[in-house]
Formats: structure tokens, C-alpha cells, sequence
């Protein structure tokens, strides 16, 4: 299952019946440079599906009665539970707009790169490296924040030295590994010793969701260089 995050636009909130209508996805370019196509949602009902925070299954919030594609947008309404507390907390939240976000947990069945008409009708899809054709919601859910990635690498940057948080971007911004090798062996904004060594031999460069997959659930104090020089090899498949 792929999760992606939206900022989202809450379109009715009927208090009475607890009952919300909200935009869950667009066509834009997400911060891993991906795109999931809102007429690809594969028809199907949808009615029943459960709403969870944050993808934790063990806070529900409610259950979906419909999910629709329409005018390049997915839409969905669903009914919030009042029968915890914590349900009622979030549906109140949520409609006085202080959590407005939602993630979609979908499985993809059929994506490629950016076709040259799609670049003709949309030439910022130049920036796309993946493009989710085809693609079944498995479930979404109400989130504190959209650019999840973006925001775990922030926190990250702020645990991890300035040497290792150079030379973490230098592979994530290099686009071969010669290159990445290059720019850590020369000490372009490299740390110096093992960790640099241990980041050249990425295979690829990695995007911020990929980095933040990998260490944003282990962000406690500890030994934060040590953290990321592993974390780049598990992503490389040299960590079990």
C-alpha cells in the first residue's frame, strides 16, 4: 500500500449528523515527485470503508458512505463516530478547521513515467518522475500534517550535525551515484570517515519520503549521524 498526504479542502461539514465532505486527492505533483490521477480512482463502492488519524488502526474516526471522482478532484464523505471520545474530539477538530488534512492509502495498478502528451497538455509534469494511472483506495485518514515528509525531514535536520546533514542532501540532490560518490570523496559538504563512505555507496538518490520512511519512527535521542549512515544502507538494501 502507497500513502500520499493532500492539503486538503473540507467542502461541508454537517454537524448534526457528523457527517464531513472532503477533497482527499488531487492531480498535483506530491514531494516525491509523484502524481496520483483522480480519474484513475477504479470504480468500485466504497461505502463502508473505515477513516482512521493519521493511518493508526487503532484510532478510528468514522466510515466512509461514498467516494467519488469529480472535476479532477476525489471526494469523499464519511460519518464521524460519537461514540468515543477521541472521535468526537477529531470531528470537532476538524470542523472548525484546525485539522483540514487527509492521506490516501491506495494500491496502484497501473503507473509510468510522464507520457510526451501528457508533458504537451502539462509540461510541469516535467518535474514527475511517476505517474498513478490506475489505482484502488484502500482507506484514508484525517492527518495533522499534508507534507509529511517534508516536515519529518525538518525535524530530522535539526537532531543531525551539520556535516551529516550536508552530505545527506548532496546524495539526495545527485542524480548518479558516480555523482554522489564525487561530491563525498572531494568533501563537498561531506562528513568525513565512514559515514561518507557509507553514503557513497548508495545506489541511488533518495527522495525525502524515502529518507523520512526510514528513520522519522525512530526520531529519539540517540545517536542521530550514526541513525541516518544506517539508514541510508537499509534503503540501499544492504540492512536487513
Amino acid at each position: 500500500m502507497i500513502r500520499k498526504s493532500f492539503e486538503s479542502e473540507i467542502l461541508d461539514v454537517a454537524p448534526g449528523r457528523r457527517e464531513v465532505v472532503a477533497c482527499i486527492s488531487t492531480a498535483a505533483i506530491d514531494r516525491d515527485a509523484e502524481v496520483v490521477l483522480p480519474h484513475g480512482l477504479i470504480k468500485k463502492h466504497y461505502g463502508g470503508l473505515t477513516v482512521f488519524f493519521d493511518h493508526d488502526t487503532a484510532k478510528p474516526l468514522g466510515v466512509t458512505q461514498w467516494v467519488k471522482q469529480a472535476d479532477g478532484r476525489v471526494l469523499a464523505k464519511y460519518r464521524a463516530s460519537d461514540k468515543t471520545q477521541f472521535a468526537r474530539d477529531m470531528f470537532a477538530l476538524a470542523q472548525d478547521g484546525v485539522l483540514k488534512s487527509y492521506s490516501i492509502g491506495f494500491l496502484p495498478t497501473a503507473y509510468s513515467a510522464p507520457t510526451p502528451e501528457e508533458l504537451r497538455m502539462r509540461p510541469e509534469l516535467k518535474a514527475a518522475r511517476r505517474v498513478y494511472r490506475q489505482w484502488e483506495l484502500l482507506e484514508f485518514s484525517l492527518v495533522g500534517i499534508a507534507a509529511n515528509p517534508e516536515a519529518t525531514m525538518l525535524a530530522i535536520s535539526k537532531k543531525v550535525s551539520p556535516q551529516t546533514w550536508a552530505a545527506l542532501e548532496a546524495l539526495r540532490h545527485s542524480s548518479t551515484p558516480t555523482a554522489s560518490r564525487q561530491s563525498m570523496d572531494t568533501g563537498t559538504g561531506a562528513a568525513a570517515g565512514t559515514s561518507s563512505h557509507s553514503y557513497a555507496r548508495a545506489a541511488r538518490s533518495l527522495s525525502p519520503a524515502e529518507i523520512a520512511a526510514v528513520i522519522s519512527a525512530q526520531l529519539s535521542p540517540c545517536d542521530m549521524d550514526d541513525l541516518v549512515t544506517r539508514s541510508f544502507d537499509l534503503v540501499a538494501g544492504r540492512l536487513g
